[in-house]
């Protein structure tokens, strides 16, 4: 079914003070050409002594860095990665003389030198691990050395350990050697019971060997020597000689 046109509405102009305020003042534009890739230029700041800063693009990232009047250079900052890098060829000096310095990482703390690596402080310095409950520690404080710990191990193909007083605590303390060589002034040892196992035991004593005991006994299987150029036996009560044949002189 047909259908009659409807009759245009005619369009009246918006008075001055009806348009919108921000185009009140607004230029004509242009018909926009299509846009060109803008050139990737390095933004680069020059100081009067030659030390300069610069922000390029380096494997797509936003670098800023800084170098010296030669060139070399001094730090180095990526925005997007956020890491940063300090570098002074002629030494670096990090100093608060009025406060505290707090080297704070979320990973590791990573120091290397090809010289000397040296640690000093006037009342003490500490090293700590801890995961939960269980930690070690050593702690250098002037005239001591404290190390505490679950356990503590010591590898090494040589060592040389020289104390003038030393004590041992413990519950239990196992030995494995292949030789062992003491030379000491006096062994003084006491204990409730000493067990010994040998292969062979070879004893020498210069003058006195002395053993006192409430009882003696000594079981051989084969035989027993006995040799001196005197020999005693003394018994308060009865001496007993026991064996098929006593041969006497």
């Amino acid at each position: 079914m047909p259908t009659a046109a409807l009759p245009a509405l005619p369009v009246e102009p918006l008075p001055s003070d009806a348009r919108p305020e921000g185009l009140l003042d607004a230029a004509p534009r242009a018909p926009c050409a299509p846009c060109a890739p803008l050139e990737e230029r390095p933004l680069r700041i020059v100081a009067r002594a030659g030390a300069s800063a610069s922000i390029v693009e380096r494997d797509g990232h936003e670098v800023v860095a800084v170098h010296d009047r030669a060139g070399r250079l001094l730090f180095e900052y990526d925005a997007e990665t956020g890491r940063g890098s300090l570098v002074a060829a002629g030494g670096l000096s990090l100093a608060a003389p009025g406060g505290d310095i707090d080297l704070v990482a979320g990973g590791a703390i990573r120091c290397w030198a090809a010289g000397e690596v040296a640690i000093a402080s006037r009342s003490g310095a500490t090293l700590s691990a801890r995961a939960g409950e269980r930690g070690a520690t050593v702690q250098v404080a002037p005239g001591r050395v404290t190390v505490a710990g679950e356990a503590l191990a010591a590898v090494a193909e040589r060592g040389d350990v020289r104390i003038a007083e030393a004590r041992y605590e413990g519950r239990a303390l196992t030995a494995v050697l292949e030789r062992a060589h003491t030379t000491v002034g006096k062994i003084e040892s006491i204990a409730g019971r000493v067990i010994a196992r040998a292969g062979d035991l070879f004893q020498e004593v210069r003058e006195l060997h002395q053993l006192r005991a409430g009882r003696v006994r000594a079981l051989v299987e084969d035989v027993i020597e006995l040799r001196g150029r005197e020999v005693s036996v003394d018994a308060r009560e009865d001496v007993s000689i026991d064996g098929q044949r006593i041969n006497l002189g």
